[in-house]
């Protein structure tokens, strides 16, 4: 018998006059007034069913009435809105030199398309997954794609605009389930995390690759260093690590039984600061460990949940890095002097920061759970503009800041070209 087998229902001996006695149904003669039952037809019962739960459906009733007027409300500034997905949308990216889109979806594909009209021009079906990633290379000679269930593919981009197809897939890869996946800044390299843990650093197109170990434990979050030649990474368990990407080697291991440590958590985040060896990891409650080549420095506990992450540009004159959290507020520190500078708070209640990223030295921009893109002056947390359009999650967002271009994915199944108005110092 198998283990999960139900034990077999004792038999009833027959001869037991008692027993039989208890299980025997006596006829009952049925009451006069049984003849004056009510009869209901269907719809009646549905009806009355639907009464019963009525104060439920009314709030409901009211809460997608309010959402509804919300989005009857947003006014689209997008000038092109790509409409060819049939599902949320979570990843993009921009060609470097051509004016080419790509975006990928819950609904298995990912589209190539024109920014400036949003004519499809490749499809990639090839996926069996949510795609969650989708990049062109730094210099745009390939593209990678990448799925939930770790399905990856590299494409040779055309060498001329108007040849076709643009796209010849050159290599593929069956990894674990993925967590992320980006290329090199400035090399053929894709890097891609996994939940198993273990880093996969490929090189394109030939796909020789290296491993770096895992332990069991979903890798949250990855970086490269400043110089290109580390990753920072984050894991579930609580464990922060550098490795060099050339020996593979551990250069810094912070765990659960280091006094910084975070112990095991549900959500992380990485950055590392442009010019210097300087890296910071950020979790879901809020505590931020603070890390160079030698090792961890200090930790800061946020009075907000972290739910992203990033350094201001090299180039700006203060050091500053921001925090998104999901009430809806972004914090600017400035990591010099590990203090709190300004708090920017989004003009709609609620309305949770999903993702930021610089556009200047002084301009943050941030995607937040109502569709809306609010930019910051991050020197005093004043709004400088708002640009609308989607109406649900923004999930990414790319700037292509030479044609002051924004690209951006959302769960109301769209892609957006917006132009960005001019963002001043």
């Amino acid at each position: 018998m198998r283990d999960n087998t139900p034990p077999h229902r004792p038999d009833f001996d027959d001869g037991d006059d008692e027993l039989q006695e208890i299980i025997e149904l006596e006829e009952q003669p049925l009451d006069e007034d049984d003849d004056d039952l009510e009869e209901v037809t269907l719809e009646q019962l549905e009806a009355r069913l639907a009464m019963a739960g009525g104060d439920d459906d009314e709030e409901e009733d009211e809460e997608e009435l309010r959402d509804r007027e919300r989005i009857a409300a947003i006014t689209d500034e997008a000038t092109v809105t790509f409409t060819k997905h049939t599902a949320p949308v979570f990843a993009c990216s921009l060609h470097p030199n051509y004016n080419w889109a790509v975006t990928g979806s819950e609904d298995d594909r990912a589209f190539v398309w024109e920014t400036s009209t949003g004519d499809v021009l490749y499809e990639i079906t090839d996926h069996k997954d949510t795609v969650t990633e989708t990049h062109f290379s730094h210099d745009g000679v390939y593209l990678a794609t990448g799925d939930l269930a770790g399905e990856l593919f590299a494409f040779k981009v055309s060498e001329k605009h108007d040849e076709r197809p643009i796209l010849t897939k050159i290599w593929e890869y069956s990894m674990s389930d993925m967590s992320w996946l980006f290329w090199h800044r400035a090399a053929h390299i894709l890097l891609a995390g996994s939940d198993s843990g273990e880093v996969f650093v490929f090189r394109i197109p030939s796909g020789d690759c290296k491993i770096l170990p895992g332990q069991s434990s979903r890798c949250e979050s990855g970086e490269l260093s400043g110089d290109g030649k580390k990753l920072f990474t984050a894991y579930v368990n609580g464990s922060v690590k550098l490795w060099d990407l050339k020996s593979c080697q551990v250069l810094i291991d912070v765990n659960e039984s280091h006094p910084m440590g975070f112990g095991e958590i549900t959500h992380a985040v990485v950055a590392c600061e442009r010019e210097s060896p300087f890296y910071v990891c950020a979790e879901a409650s809020g505590k931020m460990l603070f890390c160079t080549n030698n090792g961890p420095v200090s930790t800061i506990q946020s009075e907000h949940g972290i739910e992203c992450l990033a350094f201001a540009p090299s180039s700006a004159d203060l050091k500053l890095f921001a925090c998104g959290s999901l009430d809806g507020r972004i914090s600017i520190w400035d990591y010099a002097k590990s203090a709190l500078r300004t708090i920017c708070e989004n003009p709609v209640p609620n309305d949770a920061v999903i993702r930021i990223k610089w556009l200047n030295d002084h301009t943050i921009l941030a995607a937040t759970s109502q569709g809306n893109l609010n930019a910051f002056d991050a020197r005093t947390g004043i709004l400088k503009f708002t640009l609308t359009g989607h109406y649900y999650h923004i999930y990414e967002f790319v700037y292509k800041p030479q044609e002051n271009l924004l690209l951006t994915v959302s769960e109301d199944n769209t892609a957006k070209i917006f132009k960005v108005p001019a963002l001043g110092d």
